[in-house]
């Protein structure tokens, strides 16, 4: 008998909405079974797990996709002419793949790149990993809720033209923060039969939705279309390779402009319309931000071991770059598993 990756991979295409009928794309195509109206299970050969959909309020629903897949599955979301985006966090003990408008991430905790926010209207691509447990929990969040907080954070202005879907498509990619990833992780080891798990996924619904409002109001969101296709495409390219490349140097400027086909002016150009910073001001942020994850995980011994593990060659200096980021030494956050 071939092995898993020997075998053909099972492409399924599903629409998404804001409500339970987009359910019906699986149970139609994968004989999938639905359990007290939340639970969905697959056939036993084609998967261990379930996946967990509810409403926490208006505007915002819940998705908790949680399977160790026996056989190679492709799972395309269609674009959709629906007013809101999905917000997927990736907790999953292998690296998958998320593929949006042909521009393939790397997904969960190994790949450094855990958090991704996509509009309903962008087609996009999961490809779980075989043999290995896949975590995600995903929100789905209206537009118009999304532009209701983010009035707090930006002009009224600047908000519309954001979530102007004539214009505009919203795309963002980053790591998970520290208290958004201790969050998931206590949820991720509650059990789904637990009398108190449909009260604890609300409470960490909302904590995980309020620091992503923190997070998108501190970088700003990606829209795709103020720029050319082509051209953002590009540079989401080497935004991706910068992700994959946290535990090493900034490969500079003029590497990264020659990986997108630009000028070097034209490419720190556009990444900073995308990103609103430099390359290099966006790599340190994010190295400093997988940091907090880091030192917040218990996976290491000394706070020098994560520096090592970031790439830095003096622990002082990457002390200080932490310092010079979140006000208080690495120290603060360091944690030991007991």
């Amino acid at each position: 008998m071939g092995s898993a990756e020997e075998q053909p991979v099972l492409k399924i295409a599903h629409q998404m909405s804001m409500d339970s009928g987009w359910r019906t794309d699986f149970v139609n195509q994968l004989g999938a079974r639905i359990l007290n109206s939340r639970q969905m299970r697959l056939p036993d050969d084609m998967a261990d797990g379930c996946s967990y959909f509810m409403e926490v309020m208006p505007g915002l629903m819940v998705l908790i996709v949680d399977f160790t897949f026996h056989t190679s599955i492709e799972f395309t979301k269609l674009a959709s002419q629906d007013e809101f985006c999905i917000v997927y966090f990736d907790l999953s003990d292998k690296i998958s793949l998320h593929q949006v408008n042909g521009t393939g991430h790397q997904v969960g905790y190994k790949s450094k790149l855990g958090v991704g926010i996509v509009d309903a209207a962008l087609k996009s691509t999961y490809i779980p990993a075989v043999g290995e447990r896949m975590y995600s929990f995903r929100l789905l969040v209206s537009k118009s809720l999304l532009k209701k907080y983010f009035l707090g954070n930006m002009s009224a202005l600047m908000v519309e033209q954001t979530f102007d879907g004539r214009k505009n498509t919203i795309f963002f990619y980053s790591h998970i923060k520290s208290p958004t990833w201790l969050a998931l992780n206590q949820l991720k080891d509650t059990s789904y039969d637990s009398p108190s798990f449909e009260l604890m996924l609300r409470a960490v619904t909302f904590k995980v939705f309020g620091h992503l409002i923190e997070q998108m109001s501190e970088t700003g969101p990606v829209v795709v279309r103020q720029i050319t296709e082509v051209d953002a495409g590009q540079v989401l390219k080497t935004q991706s390779y910068l992700m994959e490349q946290l535990q090493d140097s900034f490969p500079g400027v003029d590497f990264l402009a020659e990986m997108a086909g630009m000028s070097v002016s034209k490419y720190s150009d556009i990444f900073k319309k995308l990103f609103k910073y430099s390359p290099k001001q966006f790599f340190l942020r994010e190295k400093m931000l997988l940091a907090q994850v880091l030192l917040g995980s218990g996976d290491f011994g000394s706070i020098s071991e994560i520096a090592y593990e970031l790439g830095f060659g003096k622990p002082g200096y990457f002390s200080k770059l932490y310092k010079n980021m979140f006000d208080e030494f690495p120290s603060a956050a360091f944690k030991i598993r007991e």
